[in-house]
């Protein structure tokens, strides 16, 4: 097995300053307004580096063109055989509840993991929709919970179609409990007499109990109105995975043919582009990519780098469609699992806007230590690009002239002020790229801890384009 060494250098910025895999694995923020260069700038420039150094990784695609970039790249670097393209076609599947049922580690099959995901996939469809209050939210993952569990119980097992089945069945009045036309044709209560007559130790009776609880007393007697907004939107929340192309690549058990695209594959070198663009299939495509991601993202924090310590990558352009609550977790301890983020956008408040808040986006953009800020003229983007570089102590000459009734007399003075190293306006003066500037783009390079070569916090570098 080949060993990375965490000092091993991947790429030098102005080809003098080295930047090494420990560096990488501390996350990525590339910023710069639309034009600036930044993916075919320090973007690129990233991408090949990781690709010519053997990483494995997760490439996230928010635009139609990702796909032809990364096979550009590949080429490039001699890692065509490493893509492995998961779309539409069904090449490649991800039965991801069999994926979280089956794989290893101590909390595989557990209903709160399953329902984590669940909710994931209801943050991102909840940003559009302005999401909802906590008794909402609160009652949907309780449906979802027991669901889990009584698919669990009387099945070994869940899928989408069969959470989406127990959830019409369920009785909506106190009167169809005792129905034998309900109990005839509801498959809910199939399962719940299923789980009932089998055999189960203490903590699963427990769980049983509460489930049948749940929906013989607890379901039925809520309101019709609240009822309807629960189920409403918890099949909202499902309804991406029953619908082509996603029941097949996501619901659906394979057949001999399909590879299922694990996630662990790249742990082992494989670069998996999810070719399920936003601007293609709009909000499904982004919970499909959110939910992989997730699972990836644990994947990664499970395995043993003793044993493989093959760094992994994950790649989002666009990044603003994919971010999520979890990222702030998983980027505090991404270093121990050799996983390098590496997050594209044009401007801070892309985030503000999928985050919610701004504490959310500086939680997350604080753990991402290298900072590359682009040519940009959102004033925020850049007033942060400043505050992050810092402030010292500046002296400014300047010079007087007076002149009397008789006499004319020129002076020199001084003063100090505490002043930004880097004032915002020079990232909007940065070279963008393409003919005008010679194929190069500037950029202002921040890395956490790092005192570069000229004794400064920051570099400007320059990324040639190829």
């Amino acid at each position: 097995m080949e060993q990375f060494e965490l000092d091993r250098k991947i790429l030098r910025f102005n080809g003098e300053h080295p930047y090494t895999i420990r560096d990488s694995c501390e996350g990525v923020l590339i910023t710069g307004g639309i034009g600036s260069g930044k993916t075919s700038g320090s973007g690129a420039t990233f991408a090949r580096a990781f690709l010519e150094a053997g990483f494995g990784g997760l490439v996230l695609c928010a635009k139609k063109d990702e796909l032809e970039t990364w096979i550009q790249y590949a080429k490039e670097t001699a890692r065509e055989d490493s893509l492995l393209i998961f779309d539409g076609s069904g090449n490649n599947c991800f039965p991801f509840l069999d994926y979280e049922i089956n794989r290893e580690g101590e909390g595989a099959g557990l209903t709160e993991n399953i329902v984590r995901l669940f909710m994931t996939v209801h943050e991102v469809i909840g940003r559009k929709s302005g999401g909802g209050d906590s008794y909402w939210v609160n009652a949907m993952q309780q449906l979802m919970r027991n669901t889990v569990d009584l698919a669990m119980i009387s099945q070994n097992t869940v899928s989408v179609p069969l959470m989406y089945d127990i959830v019409q069945s369920a009785p909506r009045h106190p009167d169809e409990v005792v129905s034998k036309e309900w109990r005839e044709a509801s498959m809910c209560y199939h399962l719940l007499d299923k789980g009932n007559k089998k055999e189960k130790d203490r903590w699963t009776q427990y769980d049983y109990d509460s489930t049948a609880s749940y929906f013989l007393e607890e379901f039925p007697h809520i309101s019709e109105k609240t009822r309807s907004g629960i189920i409403s939107m918890f099949t909202t929340t499902l309804d991406l995975f029953m619908r082509k192309p996603f029941r097949m690549l996501f619901s659906e058990s394979p057949d001999e043919s399909t590879q299922i695209a694990y996630p662990e594959l790249t742990h082992h070198g494989a670069v998996i582009v999810m070719h399920l663009p936003v601007k293609e299939f709009g909000e499904s495509g982004r919970a499909a990519q959110v939910i992989y991601k997730l699972l990836w993202q644990q994947a990664a924090e499970r395995r043993d780098i003793k044993k493989n310590s093959r760094p992994i990558f994950l790649w989002a352009d666009e990044a603003q469609n994919f971010v999520t609550d979890y990222d702030m977790h998983f980027q505090a301890t991404a270093r121990s699992s050799r996983a390098c983020t590496v997050y594209l956008t044009q401007n801070l408040p892309n985030f503000f806007t999928e985050l919610g808040n701004h504490d959310r986006t500086h939680s997350l953009v604080g753990n991402l230590q290298t900072k590359i800020f682009h040519a940009n003229s959102d004033p925020e983007t850049n007033t942060y690009a400043s505050e992050v570089i810092g402030r010292s102590w500046h002296d400014h000459q300047g010079k007087s002239q007076s002149l009397g009734d008789s006499s004319f007399s020129m002076g020199q003075s001084s003063n100090e002020s505490f002043d930004y190293d880097v004032p915002p306006q020079v990232f909007t003066r940065l070279p963008k790229g393409g003919p005008h500037y010679n194929k190069t783009v500037g950029a202002i390079v921040f890395q956490n801890g790092r005192t570069w070569a000229n004794d400064k916090t920051y570099l400007y570098a320059n990324f040639k384009q190829i």
